[in-house]
């Protein structure tokens, strides 16, 4: 492991978009995270790869090839999950969302980073026999993300019918002439009111014209609100080196009652031993935003290592992994060196 986030393993990757945003918050003005708790705002940019999986096998193939129960959801239900190597290394994190349930001619849609989709779509092909289940790139179709207090009385005062509370529920509903699906998403955790807004790229002017008047919101915003809330990102703060328990996605992610999947004897038996060796955390006493991929020391040794950061204007954020005997909250750590600036370890991020 280096200081640099250029040799940082995300490369194989291939989020450069993930990698673009964390380096542009690093080196951004402070945040004003104020500005959500006050307003809604409007995001746009790749929110998420979106990727249609169609096919009557679709539910039984992803419920035995990702780590948390897809095959009991619903229409208008979503779930958080991971698909693992059989080492119990993360491939990638998805959001499943059921659009329609019948077997034969119904659909599921994946939420994945940018970047991500292509080798989600690769890698599960591998094991695809004789499976009738097919992946298609969401073409013809764009996606928002409003966030913020209030997000979700704006809408409701615009027309629009929500989605049950719940993280990745969503309905298709309208606003205004404009036929949207409305998704319960789970980005910067505020108020619960993350709410993504997919539509035909056909309806997207007629879809800003009911949408003007929001505040717009830049990515270096939703990356600090994200950090604020806890929320851990594929591609930084868990990748290919990572099983999924050391990014806290424990009960977010992770099922431990519904049967086999790829990775699972791994990540059971490490969770019966009851703390993976090392755990993403919250960083705190920071009096500069660290250089993301900074080593931590602690007692002249090497324990870590710096993921996300941002600066806001009420001090920076960051995240990183610590080891086992250092993670307690309030242990003093270095920042960089063995002589570096004194840091504290913060609370655990994701499923404490």
């Amino acid at each position: 492991m280096t200081t640099e986030i250029d040799t940082y393993p995300l490369d194989d990757h291939g989020l450069t978009q993930v990698l673009t945003e964390v380096r542009i918050a690093a080196s951004a003005s402070p945040q004003d995270l104020s500005r959500l708790t006050e307003a809604p705002h409007l995001f746009e940019g790749p929110i998420y790869d979106r990727v249609r999986v169609v096919g009557r096998d679709r539910a039984r193939f992803l419920h035995a090839m990702l780590s948390n129960d897809i095959s009991s959801l619903s229409e208008g239900e979503g779930r958080w999950a991971t698909f693992n190597s059989v080492q119990g290394k993360t491939i990638t994190d998805v959001r499943v969302l059921v659009l329609d349930e019948a077997k034969k001619t119904g659909e599921a849609l994946a939420l994945l980073e940018p970047g991500a989709a292509e080798r989600f779509i690769t890698e599960l092909d591998r094991f695809i026999i004789a499976d009738k289940c097919y992946f298609e790139e969401d073409t013809g179709m764009g996606m928002f993300l409003l966030a913020g207090h209030g997000a979700a009385s704006w809408l409701e005062a615009a027309g629009a019918s929500l989605p049950p509370q719940g993280p990745f529920n969503h309905c298709q509903t309208q606003l205004g002439s404009v036929d949207v699906q409305l998704i319960r998403l789970a980005r910067t955790n505020i108020d619960g009111e993350d709410v993504g807004i997919r539509f035909a790229l056909d309806d997207e002017a007629a879809l800003r014209d009911e949408l003007s008047g929001l505040a717009a919101g830049s990515p270096e915003l939703l990356e600090a609100a994200r950090l604020a809330g806890g929320q851990p990102r594929f591609g930084i703060d868990f990748t290919s080196e990572n099983i999924p328990l050391e990014a806290g996605l424990k009960d977010l992610a992770i099922s431990f009652t519904k049967g086999c999947y790829i990775g699972q004897e791994v990540i059971c038996r490490i969770d019966s031993m009851g703390v993976p060796k090392r755990r993403l955390t919250r960083l705190e006493q920071l009096s500069e935003v660290p250089t993301p991929g900074a080593l931590l020391f602690g007692k002249g040794k090497e324990v870590g290592w710096v993921t996300s950061v941002a600066a806001t204007t009420e001090g920076p954020l960051a995240f990183g992994y610590v080891k086992k005997r250092y993670r307690e909250p309030g242990t003093e750590l270095q920042l960089g060196t063995p002589e570096g600036a004194t840091i504290a370890v913060g609370v655990p991020v994701g499923n404490v």
